[in-house]
């Protein structure tokens, strides 16, 4: 069985380089609610989540949303 790498949303952020601000730009969220997504008080929406992942060029399944 094969284990695929794991990656939670700050690393995945920091990965293509981008600053917490721009990713909040990017997603069209504010800063506080990128920031609230990073620490774990607030789940993205799917659609979000979506967005995010093709973003950083990692699926889904190997972001950790929480």
């Amino acid at each position: 069985m094969e284990t695929q790498t794991k990656f939670s949303l700050s690393a995945a952020r920091h990965n293509v380089g981008l600053s917490q601000s721009q990713m909040a730009d990017l997603l069209g969220v504010s800063l506080p609610t990128y920031a609230n997504y990073e620490n774990g008080k607030t789940l993205m929406r799917v659609d979000t989540a979506d967005k995010f992942s093709k973003i950083v060029k990692i699926p889904k399944q190997q972001l950790i949303f929480f």
